[in-house]
């Protein structure tokens, strides 16, 4: 069986394996790229936070009466929780971790001189009380945790940060960025848009505040640890409990913690793991959903490959019983369809390996991505190819079941 005469039938009645390659191309382009995106998405869902999330929960408080004192309330609050039975350790925090709330600047290691540029790497800031990195659960791999802040809280954000404590403690992303010797420890860390500085007196291993990928990840796990007290009127409390602890420690604290402080109620109280998996419900809702639209596009591709190799049988009877007249044999009928199923496959994922690179360059510029790596072409390429083989095998068969008497018939 030459390809030559194969391809010339295929160019005489050029318009179903031409649709059905286009066809081929745009499948192979989405379906490697939704690959690549969910791949994505999944790493993220998993990476890991640094943090102790099975054994934290938060509570928040908001002060509504006129005589309510965030100060007041924050130490009274914060002397209860930690010296409550089974409490490893409390702190109040301006940002709830695991959530896309919060605040960021940019930091560098040398000052600002007017009219120059300084290199500088974004980071988000956690605000927090004497002993957060212990509510946290995360790990101090160098240094020690900054000195408590004794200024009182501040009315806004904004007067939060002018009050930038003098000690900080940082994640050790952030770390290799501005510091890329790895010397961070004991340097002074310089802060951008406020113009402060403080002297960096501890590394942290990891601490991702919100599940993001590309640029976003980073950018959420490049954290500055700040001492202080979040400005009010609300108050947000971490709490990190001894393992097996948590259930029991939340109940009491909201039954009794509203109470403690006139003018003021509790206004949410959840497990940290429970707020992480709503956090990252979304990014299981997408890759579900890409996971279905590829499904779609390649149950739709499938269905086209099955339905021209179907059409071809039933216009080709008349040939396919001439050829077992003078001899074909059942295989040779088989072979002829799958080799020409297999050309129109080829000639839509040749098409389709270029629209794949285009469409993931495309996609890296828009969410600032790295590039589309080659082997998930491959795996697209190998899937689209069986994909073909499995849709054909079929009419390929009733094909190859056609008796020479039967065809002849049909003249």
């Amino acid at each position: 069986m030459e390809i030559r005469a194969l391809l010339k039938a295929l160019w005489r009645s050029r318009t179903g394996p031409i649709l059905i390659s286009v066809q081929i191309a745009i499948a192979l382009a989405v379906l490697v790229n939704i690959a690549y995106l969910v791949a994505g998405r999944i790493e993220t869902y998993r990476r890991p936070t640094g943090m102790d999330l099975h054994n934290i929960f938060w509570v928040m408080t908001e002060g509504f009466g006129k005589d309510y004192d965030q100060s007041v309330a924050v130490r009274s609050d914060l002397a209860y929780l930690n010296g409550l039975p089974g409490v490893v350790a409390a702190a109040a925090s301006m940002t709830l971790p695991q959530t896309f709330a919060g605040y960021g600047l940019p930091f560098s290691a040398v000052p600002s001189v007017p009219g120059q540029e300084r290199p500088n790497a974004p980071g988000s800031i956690m605000l927090m009380t004497e002993h957060g990195l212990d509510a946290l659960g995360v790990h101090l791999i160098a240094g020690r945790a900054p000195h408590a802040d004794t200024t009182s809280a501040a009315s806004d954000a904004m007067s939060a940060f002018g009050r930038w404590a003098p000690e900080v403690a940082i994640t050790q992303l952030l770390a290799s960025k501005i510091f890329p010797k790895g010397d961070a420890l004991g340097k002074t860390l310089y802060t951008g848009l406020i113009n402060r500085s403080a002297k960096i007196v501890g590394i942290v291993e990891r601490m991702q505040g919100a599940p993001a990928d590309g640029p976003g990840a980073d950018f959420f796990e490049s954290v500055v640890f700040v001492p202080g007290v979040p400005p009010g009127p609300n108050a947000l409390y971490l709490v990190r409990t001894q393992p097996g602890r948590r259930a029991e420690v939340m109940a009491q604290v909201e039954r009794s913690l509203a109470d403690r402080v006139p003018g003021r109620f509790i206004a949410r109280i959840q497990a940290f793991d429970e707020t992480a998996a709503n956090t990252r419900s979304g990014i299981k809702t997408s890759c579900i959903i890409l996971g279905v639209v590829a499904s779609l596009v390649l149950a739709v591709t499938a269905i086209g490959i099955f339905g021209l190799a179907a059409f071809n049988v039933t216009t080709r009877t008349r040939q396919i019983g001439t050829r077992r007249a003078i001899g074909a044999r059942r295989q040779h009928i088989l072979r002829y369809f799958l080799v020409e199923n297999w050309l129109i496959s080829t000639a839509g994922v040749l098409v389709g390996c270029a629209l794949a690179l285009a469409l993931g360059a495309e996609l890296s510029l828009m969410f600032r991505l790295p590039r589309l790596p080659l082997y998930y072409l491959a795996f697209g390429v190998a899937t689209l190819w069986l994909i073909g083989l499995g849709a054909t095998l079929f009419p390929a068969r009733r094909a190859a079941s056609v008796a020479p008497a039967i065809a002849t018939r049909t003249v």
